[in-house]
């Protein structure tokens, strides 16, 4: 299969503290009482987009969606797509298949409320739908999604699946079977290396994620760019984490803005929903059981 590969702008709008980096220094029962910085973050997002003429998707957070609907609003009001990054954050190889379901639904229902009906794409907090938890992508299907981006084939202690699939596929056969577009890797001497977004995004040097996309794409996987309204933002918080968890969290973060615009000056995009589209019309996925 290999359908020609474009740029994707993909956002998970979620605020500093939803970092799972933070799960230990910041529980959820806490989350109320912390500054929230989601609009600031949204909004250089969202300008540099309309800068430079690019339609996104926009992974929004339910709880999120509840607090700040006119975030919701505005990436509708400015031809972007939007769709979902769960309820409330959790780790979801933690979660029961009821728990799960439950915050699906709640998700969807919190985005119809803010503007958002009937959103079909979904991707998990920290890509955390691993090997053991495969068969929760049936649930997505069951709850109305028809695409997911939650599989990162590589080694990582808290999402790493290495050998899962590294190209798009279909849940079955049916005509509204779930596609799945794991995020992207170049695949070297027998290892998936990954680049686009999060920390290797803010981490690398340019050079190096500009040869690592063109590598990429020579394999036929498209660029699935994926950053957080906080990488864009200045605001460092201080809440007692260690220098490796700041280095994680908040490392090469003055870089991203930059970065960001470098990689909207370069070439054709599309949102993940199109991709999608294209992908089914096309008639050449994988069909895989999990």
């Amino acid at each position: 299969m290999v359908i020609d590969p474009r740029t994707i702008i993909t956002v998970d709008v979620e605020e500093w503290f939803h970092g799972h980096n933070y799960l230990d220094l910041v529980p959820a029962d806490k989350w109320d009482g912390l500054e929230s910085r989601v609009r600031q973050g949204m909004e250089l997002c969202l300008d540099l987009l309309d800068r430079h003429q690019v339609q996104a998707t926009f992974f929004v957070l339910g709880w999120t969606a509840e607090r700040h609907p006119e975030v919701v609003r505005d990436i509708l009001a400015a031809g972007h797509e939007v769709a979902c990054h769960s309820y409330s954050h959790p780790v979801v190889f933690e979660m029961s298949e009821d728990d799960f379901r439950e915050d699906c639904l709640r998700a969807r229902d919190a985005l119809g409320k803010a503007g958002a009906a009937g959103v079909v794409g979904y991707r998990a907090p920290s890509f955390s739908i691993t090997p053991v938890v495969h068969h929760y992508l049936k649930i997505l299907q069951e709850c109305g999604f028809t695409f997911d981006c939650s599989i990162f084939p590589v080694r990582h202690p808290r999402y790493g699946q290495p050998n899962s699939p590294r190209e798009p596929f279909l849940l079955g056969k049916e005509a509204n079977s779930l596609v799945v577009v794991p995020m992207p890797t170049w695949r070297v001497l027998g290892q998936n290396i990954p680049y686009s977004g999060g920390g290797y995004l803010r981490i690398l040097p340019w050079q190096a994620f500009k040869i690592l996309r063109v590598l990429a794409a020579r394999q036929g996987i498209p660029c699935i760019v994926y950053l957080h309204p906080w990488e864009l933002d200045s605001f460092k918080p201080r809440v007692g984490q260690s220098k490796a968890t700041s280095l994680r969290s908040q490392g090469g973060q003055s870089s991203m803005p930059l970065k960001l615009d470098r990689i909207l000056k370069q070439g054709d995009f599309e949102t993940l929903g199109q991709y999608v589209g294209r992908l089914r019309k096309a008639g050449t996925l994988p069909i895989r059981a999990v």
